[in-house]
């Protein structure tokens, strides 16, 4: 007992240290594809410093990565440290815990991220990312995976649109695309320049990889396919036809809010995922989650 009780208080303490020492983006309500970009109006507009460093903690009620639950419906807490290089190389590593899991470090994550802004109404970024678990948690969680993203982003004024195109490299892989349309804007500055409030209202669209039942009566029906362990057909059935099709995964409406003031942030998000598909062999996620992240930047 005392061992269990000694692991796990280093293990927040672990947290707090890096608590003290991430930009919004590794706390993404959804974790789906890349969020670099997102106040590319921003950059664009403004010169980065060569060097930049960012720390952060997150939370949220369930953490959802390509149409898929993570974290099992769990709520998760997160921390992170991201190294910036002239505003367009980033590299980020994470730590997250589940309530009630051992080890008390869930999983881990490592990304590394590029983007440009070629002008005021196209951009583009490329990033890879890599999540971790502990072997003892690959059963119940997930297999150890990888994610490479392209993203090509147009400002129309009124939406500004991403296309994502990714490919997972895990114990199956297959590809994805999402299409983003969000409308980004801020209040004017206050507290003599230093605070101001933004928003980024946004709707996503994902497409991946459906598993396609056909039963012996020539019923169809799609269902998710969890894409970070190995495909298990419905152990009751013998009868039915097993496929796989490319279509359209589910919907996200989400809304995140963010108070800035001086090098400091908070972002209060919620958001709602509606499945284009529902089968209770394969279930997605659906309905609310809410996530509230904090992230200081140190220089």
């Amino acid at each position: 007992m005392r061992m269990n009780c000694s692991y796990k208080y280093t293990c927040i303490l672990t947290l707090a240290l890096l608590i003290l020492v991430l930009p919004f983006g590794v706390f993404s309500q959804t974790d789906t594809l890349s969020q670099a970009g997102k106040d590319h109006d921003t950059e664009a507009e403004s010169p980065s410093p060569i060097h930049s460093l960012y720390a952060g903690v997150g939370s949220g009620s369930n953490m959802i990565y390509l149409g898929s639950t993570i974290s099992h419906d769990q709520p998760f807490y997160s921390t992170a440290l991201t190294y910036g290089y002239k505003g367009s190389f980033y590299t980020s590593a994470s730590a997250s815990h589940l309530k009630g899991v051992n080890p008390y470090l869930a999983f881990y994550s490592l990304s590394l991220n590029y983007n440009h802004v070629f002008n005021s109404w196209f951009d583009i970024s490329a990033d890879i990312a890599g999540y971790k678990t502990p072997e003892s948690l690959q059963e119940t969680l997930f297999s150890d995976f990888a994610f490479i993203n392209f993203t090509a982003g147009f400002d129309w004024k009124l939406i500004y649109t991403k296309l994502s195109f990714g490919r997972l490299i895990s114990v199956d892989s297959r590809g994805y695309l999402q299409v983003r349309n969000s409308r980004y804007f801020e209040t004017p500055e206050f507290f003599n320049g230093k605070a101001q409030v933004s928003f980024d209202p946004n709707i996503d669209i994902l497409f991946g990889e459906l598993v396609k039942i056909e039963t012996i009566t020539g019923v169809t029906k799609f269902g998710a396919s969890p894409p970070f362990r190995h495909f298990k057909k419905n152990p009751n059935s013998t009868t039915d036809s097993y496929s796989s099709e490319f279509g359209l995964m589910d919907f996200e409406f989400s809304l995140p809010v963010t108070f800035s003031y001086s090098n400091f942030s908070i972002e209060a998000e919620a958001s709602y995922i509606l499945p284009a598909h529902t089968n209770p062999d394969y279930p997605a996620p659906k309905g609310f989650s809410f996530f509230l992240n904090a992230y200081f930047r140190i220089f």
